[in-house]
């Protein structure tokens, strides 16, 4: 699955779709796992990731900023909007 995202770890992107969200709580592999999951059945949303260790989310597609701040404060864990 990194290999999806080998193009994502710079800090700046050049490709529009993708967006860096701040999510904070994430203490573990298993709070990723589960923003992940919650974010890919947002209507929109091509790939996700997330890191703990930076408090991050970083989203591939179309889906708006709400419909991921909805998803991600559905689960319990803090949405600070984008990075």
């Amino acid at each position: 699955m990194m290999k999806l995202f080998s193009k994502f770890t710079s800090k700046e992107t050049s490709d529009p779709d993708v967006v860096v969200y701040r999510v904070e709580d994430m203490h573990c592999s298993h709070c990723e796992a589960a923003v992940v999951r919650a974010v890919e059945e947002v209507a929109g949303v091509e790939n996700a990731k997330a890191s703990a260790s930076a408090n991050t989310l970083t989203i591939k597609g179309p889906a708006t900023e709400e419909a991921i701040r909805a998803a991600v404060e559905g689960i319990g864990y803090t949405f600070k909007g984008k990075k």
